[in-house]
C-alpha cells in the first residue's frame, strides 16, 4: 500500500546509495547529513505509521531491512575507509545481524514464528549502532575524544553482543517449545 510512511521509508532506501558513495569518496560532511536525515526519516515514518494508523505488511516488512542496509553499509564503508570503525566491531554488528537473519529462516521454516518484536536490548543495540554511526561521522568533522569513541565502541560491541545471546536464547527456547516471558 502506498502511504505517506512507505514513501518515507523507501526514500530512505535511495539515501544508501548516496551515502556509500559520499564516504566512499571521503565527503564526510555530505555523509553526515545523509545519515542523520536518514535517521530522522526512520523516527519519522514510524511516528507517522502508528499516529495516522497507516502500519503495512510491506511497511513492517521494509522498514527493518532498509534500516539494517543503512547501518550495515555505514559500518563497512567506515570500517573500509581507513579503517575509521575498528574492523572488530564491524564484524561484530554484521554477525550479530546474519545470526538474527538465519535464526528468523529457521524460525520460519519450523512454523515457530508468529510476529518477530524486537527486544528492549535489541532496540537499544539499535540506537548505540546508529548513534557510534553518528558520532563516529562527526569525528571525522569535528574534534571528538579518541577516549569517547573508543568507549562508545565498546559500549556499542557489549550491547551488540548482548542482544546476540539474547535473540539466540529466545530462538532455542522457541525452537524447543519452551515458554518464552515477555
Amino acid at each position: 500500500m502506498v502511504n505517506l510512511p512507505n514513501i518515507i521509508t523507501a526514500f530512505r532506501a535511495f539515501m544508501i546509495p548516496a551515502f556509500i558513495i559520499a564516504i566512499f569518496y571521503r565527503n564526510f560532511e555530505l555523509a553526515t547529513w545523509i545519515f542523520l536525515l536518514a535517521a530522522v526519516s526512520d523516527a519519522v515514518d514510524g511516528f507517522l505509521a502508528r499516529r495516522l494508523n497507516q502500519v503495512t505488511t510491506i511497511g513492517v516488512i521494509l522498514d527493518p531491512i532498509v534500516d539494517k542496509l543503512l547501518i550495515n553499509s555505514a559500518f563497512v564503508m567506515l570500517s573500509y575507509i581507513d579503517k575509521i570503525i575498528p574492523v572488530w566491531l564491524t564484524i561484530l554488528v554484521l554477525s550479530r545481524d546474519v545470526l538474527i537473519i538465519v535464526g528468523g529462516w529457521l524460525l520460519t521454516v519450523f512454523g515457530k514464528v508468529k510476529r518477530i518484536k524486537p527486544s528492549i536490548l535489541g532496540k537499544l543495540t539499535a540506537f548505540f549502532q546508529f548513534f557510534t554511526v553518528f558520532i563516529t561521522l562527526i569525528s571525522l568533522n569535528f574534534r571528538v575524544p579518541a577516549e569517547f569513541l573508543k568507549g562508545l565502541y565498546l559500549t556499542t560491541a557489549a550491547f551488540t553482543v548482548a542482544s546476540a545471546v539474547g535473540y539466540t536464547v529466545k530462538g532455542i527456547r522457541e525452537l524447543s517449545n519452551e515458554e518464552i516471558p515477555e
